[in-house]
């Protein structure tokens, strides 16, 4: 039986205006720079798998916003009955008049919120007035953005911010417009592979921050999802994978046999990307849907605390 995917994610901009320590994407960025895809190659894909039945597109990159034309983009995907999401830092929308003109052809966004404050947030987009820059974009789409419009923020957790989580979504949680907490753990490629170690927080201490991290969402009455994480660090917490609610996709990017440059498909039915089943995964209820360990995740010892049904041997 062939797998219908309806989601469409779409890599559309091979540049950004930050500098992320953690940047998976940053080997691709660097390698496509000035190859972002055609008006016309975007329209054609468009078109071509709305008419296969994709209800659902997210436009990504690089930083989308840094085309010229994504009105454009964002306005044909919405007449031809596409789901519109758009994951960005935001520093676009700090601009009211470009806000007010792009959020309407918009259902979803997904916006990058790395700290708190400027020292943090800057230190890790490594891009100095970023922070309040997203202040403002946050100002304006909390004023702008209709009842329908459903943002993200998507925190990406590593050592130098994790003390600070409770913080940030705390915070984040105080906005209106903000409908769901996106807390990440950072995948083992890009930028952040070679100083993975120095990132990574060690998922026994990650674990016994969740309940905190739940309690603040719950408080502020949003959803709180959690993404790279595999389920058993979230212990009590499982049911806020992300894993459990993802669904296939088809994503268009960038990319070829022997390095060409043209646009591939790539079709993902499962969140398994540079991620993999460890053996104290054996026994585990939640394995068929959870992506498991990042390569080179800091969960050994975790790992060797779970008895043969997947649980912690002695609690945290």
């Amino acid at each position: 039986m062939t797998l219908k995917a309806d989601r469409l994610e779409f890599h559309i901009s091979y540049e950004c205006g930050n500098n992320c320590v953690f940047c998976s994407e940053a080997n691709r960025l660097k390698r496509f720079r000035g190859k972002n895809p055609s008006l016309r190659e975007i329209t054609g894909i468009l078109r071509d798998k709305r008419a296969q039945g994709v209800n659902y597109v997210a436009f990504t990159g690089g930083e989308p916003s840094l085309l010229k034309d994504l009105p454009v983009i964002l306005r044909l995907a919405a007449a031809l009955g596409y789901k519109t999401s758009l994951t960005t830092n935001g520093r676009a929308f700090a601009d009211p008049r470009y806000a007010a003109k792009n959020l309407p052809a918009l259902n979803e966004m997904i916006l990058s919120v790395h700290g708190a404050g400027s020292r943090t947030h800057d230190a890790l987009t490594r891009t100095p007035g970023s922070f309040s820059l997203t202040v403002a974009a946050l100002r304006n789409i909390n004023a702008l953005a209709g009842k329908r419009f459903f943002l993200i923020t998507n925190t990406l957790a590593v050592k130098d911010n994790f003390r600070e989580l409770p913080r940030i979504l705390n915070w984040l949680g105080g906005m209106d417009a903000v409908k769901q907490l996106m807390v990440s753990y950072p995948a083992p490629e890009g930028r952040a592979a070679a100083g993975y170690a120095g990132l990574a927080v060690e998922l026994r201490e990650f674990a016994a921050l969740v309940p905190k991290l739940a309690a603040v969402a719950a408080r502020r009455g949003k959803i709180l999802k959690f993404f790279g994480v595999p389920a058993c660090a979230l212990g009590a917490f499982a049911g806020l994978s992300n894993d459990l609610h993802w669904s296939p996709r088809i994503t268009v990017e960038r990319g070829g046999p022997l390095g060409a440059a043209g646009l591939r498909e790539v079709l993902s039915t499962a969140p398994v990307r540079k991620r993999h089943h460890g053996a104290g995964c054996r026994g585990c209820g939640l394995v068929e849907s959870c992506g498991g360990f990042f390569s080179g995740q800091r969960g050994r010892s975790f790992l060797k605390a779970l008895d043969s049904r997947g649980q912690l041997r002695g609690g945290l």
